[in-house]
């Protein structure tokens, strides 16, 4: 009997190895810019230079599609807990102050007030930041080590660190944008020690016994 023949390839387009990438870079800067409104699977195939048939054959809708893009690039680093205090909180502040100055950083903070306006939208996120939850724990664990007194907030701490990243991300003028980026190390640097010098230091300036003062979070 001869041997049957190999089977024909396919012919067609071949398939876009960058198509997801050019989709969710699309969701997300639309997102970031123009809110839930502007981010329609129209739009978001235009932004993308693709198809719009090609977007809905992966995603049924734009929730699941924006989900999907911002799990794919809202992407820090959580697992830092080594033990070295200053170096865990820096290596924090630095990635989400790098983060802030891309595109997944406006709808980072986007979708911070959407998580509150629109909770449908993204319930998971309704218990808090998966960041800002694990940098919570960096600083009970320190407090149990007596690398910080038994006092400090975590939430003051965390709002010191995180809301002085995105105020110097935001407030930043575009034409020093570079300027910053460049001084990046030294900010964080700085950043770093003058929470952690507020937080083990009294009002008078003395250092606070780590043992005293029961958390109040």
């Amino acid at each position: 009997m001869p041997p049957k023949p190999e089977p024909t390839a396919k012919r067609g387009r071949p398939r876009d190895l960058a198509f997801e990438d050019r989709v969710f870079d699309a969701a997300v800067s639309l997102y970031g810019r123009h809110g839930l409104e502007g981010c329609g699977i129209g739009a978001i195939a235009r932004e993308a230079l693709v198809g719009k048939a090609s977007v809905y054959l992966r995603w049924p809708d734009k929730v699941t599609l924006l989900r999907a893009a911002l799990d794919a690039r809202i992407v820090l680093d959580i697992d830092v807990d080594t033990g070295d205090l200053r170096a865990d909180m820096r290596r924090l502040a630095e990635q989400m102050l790098r983060m802030l100055w891309t595109d997944a950083g406006l709808a980072y903070m986007r979708r911070i007030i959407d998580t509150s306006v629109h909770p449908e939208v993204f319930p998971r996120y309704a218990e808090g930041s998966p960041v800002v939850l694990a940098a919570r724990r960096l600083v009970r664990n320190a407090i149990d080590r007596y690398q910080l007194p038994a006092g400090t907030s975590p939430t003051v701490l965390l709002d010191m660190l995180f809301g002085a990243c995105m105020m110097h991300a935001t407030a930043t003028p575009a034409a020093l944008r570079s300027t910053a980026e460049a001084h990046a190390a030294d900010y964080l640097d700085q950043l770093v020690d003058a929470v952690l010098a507020a937080v083990t230091q009294t009002t008078n300036g003395e250092p606070r016994d780590p043992l005293l003062n029961p958390s109040r979070d």
